[in-house]
């Protein structure tokens, strides 16, 4: 974020750049023509210093100096629109004087509600361009302000015929609108054509509005529908509101608590679970479960302990009880204390002996002996796993864990032979490059030759994994680069027998919206062009050429085995699948927090595929996928009070607070790309527990105990090489 002395020099930039001018020239003795230049300049120095309403101020100084037909003035309306995106209703007046077509949409989106009677006088004179769009838009405008009446109007050149997310929003509006006016049977049948579309996520949407009409007209039922909007879609942009409504009830009502607490959990709202949990005078034993359990997810293992504690001493009997013990003696070793951890993991296996996670029990003790750097202690209980359940879902983690703690221990004959074993019998493990790595390794250091035939095999046999890099750099192999060629991308289509068409009208709708700012709406229109012409592949350069965030990946994806040889492949086909998305926010975001931009890309690449309204069954959201509790510690930290977990959808909240989170994290971690990307997949706790901050990253890596976070930090480093091969040192570096 800013520091402090760059807001402290704003002002004094400002009335530089205001004084400057007007000492030089003052205002009185010169023309209009003359002023508006001025003005124009000012402006134009104000922006440069970041100063976007203050340049937009300018800007339409300037521009109301100009006559009323001058082009000029046209260009200033949309200078001033472009320097701050504030509303502002001159500005908004000014686009409207503009002959381009996406005016009324900027107009109608900077100048809100007061526009609305400019904006219907523009129409009636002048139409627009895709106005069911534009009606959509107004109609959410309107019922923004309260005007339902109004927003009922506007919907009514809207077709049903919509496709995406502007249906969903057309429903939406029309079933608020009735609600608002009072015409309740007909609200009904939107809702009812709803419950049989199939779409959870509209009809969550709808029992959140249905819920709150119906509170507000004190009818019965409406904590059922909003219990049924947090069962349909746990993660909707709706459930931080509708927990401030019933936060007081539910805090009262014990069976109000216990309903929601699974969907809080696998919607992401932790911390409002936990203020469930922690304020109810009789709270649900399910749900401080899960509260506790949202502390140790979050890394405050000292509460979850203090928790799980309260749990096992007031509901002994409770149907958690063996999971409470597991995750006590768990977190326990994490506070280093290992020797209570053992006492509590071996409690649980006396108490639970026929616990459906029983066979897990030697994993959990080798495993939180070993993250306390008990090598020796831990090696009996990974043979426990393999000898006495050889089947169980963690003995391949057993088995990679033996191997490392035998090699920690010293033992490196017996590392050696397990690693052998383990290598032979776990074909498919996620830890097998790293055996492979280390099986090469210690052979290597033993002089054997076979220690470098096994690394150089590696390289070759699983060139993208993080082993093989280590492996490469061990050897002193040059690291991996990704190659392409310079070829013109139509060119090497049709070279290929894939001949980029011409966009059809669908997609040139899609193009429009997108430039009104409508990303969402556009998508529908975007992939109704791709079935049209056969797949998204044909519109390939179409997408390069236009921004089309969204839908470049697929394209590339989908001709990216038009060629076999994979130096057969042309920059701008890499740039499709590994693209700069967002600019306009994410440099900006990465230059102030110290990020680089090229590898925050990577990150979202990996966390959404630049889809921005993508959830996880965790209730991380948007595109960097922020969980909403980690977002409002962020946003506490900042001092940021616009906070809600209702906006991660927006890619600039996204972006803004995603890149904010990754750079505390890797400023915690000296920035190291392999430590990040762990971390933030899998929690700096959790990264600390795999040896981020007394280990290197091979060991680090190798331990790694999360399939997913293995996965990742794998990706996301593979994607930021291929990143810095294309981008070089990437933008604003």
């Amino acid at each position: 974020m800013p520091s402090t002395g760059s807001r402290l020099l704003k002002p004094l930039f400002l009335l530089l750049a205001l004084a400057g001018c007007r000492t030089v020239q003052p205002d009185e003795t010169l023309s209009s023509t003359e002023r508006s230049l001025l003005a124009e300049a000012r402006g134009d120095s104000l922006l440069a210093c970041g100063l976007g309403n203050e340049a937009r101020e300018e800007y339409v100084r300037a521009a109301l100096l100009r006559p009323l037909q001058d082009g000029i003035r046209c260009e200033l309306a949309r200078k001033a629109a472009d320097a701050s995106r504030e509303m502002n209703l001159v500005t908004a007046q000014l686009l409207l004087e503009t002959p381009d077509s996406l005016a009324p949409y900027r107009a109608l989106e900077i100048g809100g509600y007061r526009i609305v009677p400019a904006l219907r006088s523009y129409l009636s004179r002048n139409g627009c361009v895709l106005p069911e769009y534009l009606h959509l838009v107004l109609a959410d405008t309107l019922l923004a302000a309260g005007d339902t009446r109004g927003a009922l109007e506007a919907l009514e050149p809207v077709p049903s015929v919509l496709s995406g997310k502007a249906a969903d929003r057309r429903t939406i509006l029309l079933y608020r609108s009735l609600l608002g006016e009072g015409m309740a049977d007909a609200a009904d049948s939107v809702f009812r054509n709803a419950e049989g579309s199939g779409n959870d996520e509209m009809l969550s949407l709808l029992c959140h509005y249905r819920a709150s009409w119906m509170m507000q007209h004190g009818l019965a039922g409406y904590r059922d529908q909003f219990l049924r909007s947090f069962g349909l879609w746990p993660a909707a942009p709706v459930h931080a509101a509708a927990y401030d409504i019933l936060r007081e009830e539910i805090l009262e009502t014990a069976w109000l608590g216990a309903s929601l607490a699974d969907d809080f959990y696998s919607g992401g709202l932790w911390n409002e679970l936990y203020d469930v949990a922690v304020n109810s005078e009789n709270p649900d034993p399910h749900l401080w479960y899960l509260a506790a359990r949202t502390r140790d997810r979050l890394g405050f293992y000292d509460t979850a302990v203090d928790m799980l504690r309260e749990y096992l001493a007031r509901w002994p009997e409770g149907e958690d009880c063996p999971d409470a013990l597991i995750n006590l003696g768990r977190n326990l070793g994490r506070i280093g204390r290992p020797e209570e951890g053992l006492g509590t993991l071996l409690e649980y296996g006396e108490r639970f002996p026929e616990h459906a996670r029983i066979g897990n029990l030697p994993w959990y003790i080798g495993n939180m002996l070993a993250e306390n750097r008990l090598w020796e202690r831990a090696v009996p209980w990974f043979r426990m796993t393999l000898e006495k359940y050889p089947g169980n879902v963690t003995a391949d983690d057993s088995h990679f864990y033996l191997c490392f703690s035998l090699m920690k221990s010293g033992d490196i004959s017996a590392a050696v032979s397990e690693l052998e074993a383990f290598i032979s019998r776990w074909t498919a493990s996620v830890y097998l490059s790293s055996a492979r790595y280390w099986m090469g390794r210690l052979l290597y250091s033993e002089g054997n030759p076979d220690g470098r035939r096994i690394l150089e095999d590696l390289t070759v046999s699983a060139p993208f994994s993080l082993p093989a890099r280590f492996a490469r750099e061990f050897l002193g192999i040059p690291p991996w680069e990704p190659v392409f060629t310079e070829e013109p991308l139509e060119d090497w289509m049709m070279r290929h027998g894939l001949s980029p068409v011409e966009p059809p009208e669908e997609t040139l709708r899609g193009l429009f919206l997108q430039e009104a700012g409508l990303r969402s709406y556009a998508d529908a229109e975007f992939r109704a062009g791709e079935e049209k012409v056969g797949g998204p592949q044909y519109l390939a350069p179409f997408y390069l050429d236009n921004s089309v965030w969204e839908r470049r990946p697929i394209s590339g994806y989908n001709m990216w085995d038009l060629s076999d040889d994979e130096n057969d492949r042309p920059r701008e086909l890499w740039m499709l699948r590994y693209q700069m998305a967002w600019p306009e926010f994410v440099v900006p975001a990465g230059e102030t927090c110290g990020l680089d931009p090229l590898f925050a890309w990577a990150v979202i690449r990996n966390e959404s595929m630049f889809q921005p309204w993508t959830y996880s069954v965790a209730g991380a959201r948007g595109l960097i996928q922020m969980i909403p509790s980690t977002s409002e510690y962020v946003a506490l930290e900042n001092g940021w009070d616009d906070y809600s977990p209702d906006r991660l959808y927006d890619p600039e909240m996204s972006i803004h607070y995603g890149i904010t989170y990754i750079s505390g994290i890797s400023r915690g971690f000296g920035g190291d790309p392999v430590f990040t990307a762990a971390a933030y997949n899998g929690g700096p706790h959790n990264a600390l527990h795999w040896g981020a901050g007394d280990m290197g990253t091979e060991e680090f890596f190798s331990l790694i105990t999360f399939n997913e976070t293995r996965a990742y930090t794998q990706n996301v480093n593979h994607a930021y090489v291929i990143y810095m091969s294309l981008y070089g040192a990437g933008p604003g570096k």
